[in-house]
């Protein structure tokens, strides 16, 4: 028992045993409601929250259920609850159901999780955990841990409910159904993997920074990376386009983020600093839903922003630079890169001559393109070792269980920083520190690629009809 206990993913599971009597009984009214279960096909099940599109159910709880939105974002009745995807869990003792949720952490709920298995409707007792990171903020994310009772070999869709609210509606004479959500990652899958490398990136809110994305998408794809994932709340019209284009190839994935139609989002880390309801657009419920997303169809997974590039320092790629990390460490950590800003305040030439003649200003057709040109800012801040600085991170997503920004918070073997001299983070954005010139550092590792990475930034940016053709 104590073994149990001390094990994180199995510790859940014993005390849902122990809350499973008081609750079961608050369960009545759902079981009456199903008797009649499988329904008859495409009856509907419930209105979703705002922004999202109806959830049917088809005949026999059957696969296929149309969620609309990849993300649904369904309010659970009674509550302040919202819940944003679901996923078989696989590596607990038993299987269960994975809920992505924010949640209103003041709020004490007891969840219950009605679950279609193989046509028939079972229930069990919700179990939710709320992260850690929250960094203050009302809201937080949550996972609502659904076992599957005797019977249920897995789950096609799950509908979460809280049992106070069907107290009531039986008290009323009357119950408002759950909207169901399709349940993903069916299969364990550890090899053979559709994707090599997928990035995650946060979320995108009111976006136009058009030329410094292109160079990010290209860049990645030189470093090994195949896919792309963008959460993006709203974006410039030119943004739009690039990214209609890269979806189009294939290369992006654009995962519709309206979290803040349903809550206050803050723009900043912190409330007393930007207020709002949950922190920074929803950043950690993104990632962490990316991660879920794409365990099983991606070997690795690299969290970070939209401005920030993770480059090796001795080897050409992502696809050299993992083996050896893996090498040196073991394959299931979470590799950890140090951050360097480059500040976007000042454009300096190198401190020597190159040849050929170093491209400031380099592409005449780029002038027209809103936004960054990372091949101008060259120089970062000096980073102080005894002080912690920002990390982003690659990682095996099966052996991930919660993050957060900078990390993981919970996962089979944790993190290791990687040396500076292996790899490192290259953040262009506004100035951190405020330096003079003089006392900027010189970094010329990302003129390796430059040559190849200004090409496909033209040839992206004509492709997606915005380069500016009339330019010499």
């Amino acid at each position: 028992m104590s073994g149990l206990l001390h094990d994180p993913l199995k510790r859940r599971r014993f005390r849902r045993l122990v809350l499973v009597g008081p609750v079961i009984s608050g369960l009545s009214i759902i079981l009456l409601l199903w008797v009649y279960c499988p329904m008859k096909p495409g009856q509907l099940l419930a209105q979703p929250a705002s922004g999202a599109e109806q959830v049917l159910l088809p005949a026999g709880c059957a696969p296929g259920t149309t969620a609309g939105l990849k993300v649904p974002l369904v309010t659970v009745n009674g509550t302040h609850t919202l819940l944003m995807s679901s996923y078989m869990e696989h590596r607990t003792g038993s299987p269960e159901v994975r809920v992505i949720a924010v949640v209103l952490r003041s709020e004490e709920v007891a969840y219950s999780c009605l679950l279609c298995c193989q046509g028939q409707l079972h229930i069990s007792v919700g179990d939710a955990s709320v992260h850690q990171d929250h960094f203050g903020f009302s809201y937080g994310t949550a996972d609502i841990m659904c076992p599957l009772p005797l019977g249920c070999a897995t789950a096609s869709h799950v509908a979460v409910s809280s049992v106070r609210a069907l107290h009531q509606e039986e008290g009323d004479g009357r119950v408002e159904l759950p909207v169901f959500l399709e349940v993903f990652n069916q299969e364990a899958i550890n090899d053979s993997f559709p994707h090599n490398f997928t990035v995650c990136l946060s979320t995108m809110f009111h976006f136009s920074n058009v030329l410094q994305l292109v160079q990010s998408l290209e860049m990645l794809r030189l470093l090994g990376v195949t896919k792309v994932v963008v959460y993006r709340s709203s974006c410039s019209q030119d943004t739009q386009q690039l990214l209609d284009h890269y979806s189009h190839t294939g290369m992006v994935e654009v995962i519709p983020w309206s979290v803040d139609r349903h809550l206050n989002v803050s723009w900043g880390w912190q409330p007393d600093q930007s207020p709002g309801e949950l922190h920074y657009f929803g950043q950690i419920p993104a990632l962490h839903d990316c991660v879920y997303r794409n365990m099983y169809s991606s070997k690795y997974l690299a969290l970070h922003d939209l401005d920030e590039l993770i480059l090796p320092q001795t080897v050409e790629s992502w696809d050299e630079l993992l083996p050896l990390l893996e090498e040196q460490h073991g394959p299931d950590f979470g590799y950890m890169f140090e951050n360097y800003v480059f500040p976007t305040s000042l454009s300096l030439a190198p401190p020597t001559p190159m040849t050929p003649q170093w491209p400031i200003g380099c592409c005449p057709g780029w002038r027209r393109v809103v936004g960054i040109n990372i091949l101008d800012h060259l120089y970062h801040e000096p980073v102080d070792p005894t002080v912690f600085n920002n990390f982003k991170i690659i990682v095996n997503p099966r052996a991930v269980i919660t993050v957060t920004v900078h990390g993981l918070l919970e996962s089979t073997d944790g993190c290791v920083k990687v040396d500076n001299n292996i790899a490192r983070m290259y953040h262009t954005r506004a100035a951190v520190q405020a330096l003079p010139p003089d006392q900027l550092i010189y970094d010329g590792r990302l003129t390796h690629y430059r040559c190849r990475l200004m090409a496909a930034v033209s040839a992206a940016l004509q492709q997606a009809t915005l380069l500016d053709d009339t330019m010499p």
